[in-house]
């Protein structure tokens, strides 16, 4: 006797879940969950264990969250911010456009990529403090040093996940597209660039955190205004509870940004034509 067809998985409250989507549901729920209750252990850590008194270098959490709350020095925290930002996103602007450019170039040339990819490499090996200093001299005090230093910063990571991707392309579709008299911007059009758009966006996560960090070392240096300038300011008055709601504000505008860019990834991708 033939047997008949295999019921549909199932749920916990008895519906029909094709392809297994209640345990993955399960995992997903877990998954936040642990990290919700994680998060408040750590919360209520931080809130009960001794710190705070004369000496401490770690305030209260009530303490942060008042200096986050409405009495919080709101207008200096998003001052700050407004310039950070507009030297990060500068900087990365910069970064992203010269890093997919030379990316593109090294990954189709290996004599390019054997000449020009170790002062690349060498210039990654700097870290941003070293090279502040440098831009300061070069561009001044204003906020065309921290933009330099910031696509300085991010140029790397945009450019090797460009050149990986290019480096990696399918060399039998290359060949075919040769062979039917496809031009080098048609190449590049139809077959590199689609392939690009994961390796650019894995690429630009990882600038978009080099891009505070470089934005706020400059400032650190030398600046008269931006998040680097206020930490500076916190720290040298005593003022931690101050200085840790900022450093709250900058992971949450993080993890913001992060999660903006793979939602980016994905409309990009699901907008690309699939063969």
């Amino acid at each position: 006797m033939r047997p008949g067809p295999r019921p549909p998985l199932r749920g916990r409250a008895g519906e029909a879940r094709p392809g297994g989507g209640g345990r993955v549901s399960v995992r997903v729920w877990l998954r936040w969950g642990v990290l919700l209750v994680t998060t408040a252990i750590l919360l209520l850590c931080w809130q009960t264990l001794p710190t705070g008194g004369p000496g401490s270098t770690l305030p209260k959490l009530d303490a942060v969250l008042a200096a986050l709350g409405p009495g919080g020095e709101w207008d200096v925290y998003l001052r700050a911010l407004r310039t950070t930002l507009i030297e990060a996103f500068a900087g990365l602007a910069i970064g992203f456009v010269a890093g997919v450019v030379f990316g593109v170039l090294l990954g189709e040339s290996p004599v390019l990529r054997r000449g020009f990819y170790p002062y690349a490499l060498a210039l990654q090996a700097l870290p941003p403090i070293a090279l502040a200093p440098i831009f300061v001299i070069w561009f001044g005090l204003g906020v065309e040093s921290k933009i330099g230093l910031v696509a300085a910063a991010t140029l790397f990571p945009i450019l090797v996940s460009t050149m990986t991707g290019v480096a990696q392309t399918d060399p039998v579709r290359i060949e075919m597209a040769t062979a039917f008299a496809a031009t080098k911007a048609q190449i590049r059009r139809k077959i590199i660039f689609p392939g690009l758009v994961v390796p650019i966006f894995s690429g630009l996560e990882i600038s978009i955190v080099l891009s505070f960090l470089a934005a706020i070392t400059g400032e650190l240096i030398s600046a008269n205004a931006g998040v680097g300038v206020i930490l500076e300011v916190y720290q040298r008055d005593y003022r931690l509870a101050e200085e840790f709601a900022v450093l709250m504000i900058l992971v949450v505008v993080g993890l913001l940004l992060a999660l903006v860019t793979r939602i980016a990834r994905r409309a990009v991708l699901e907008r690309m034509p699939h063969e």
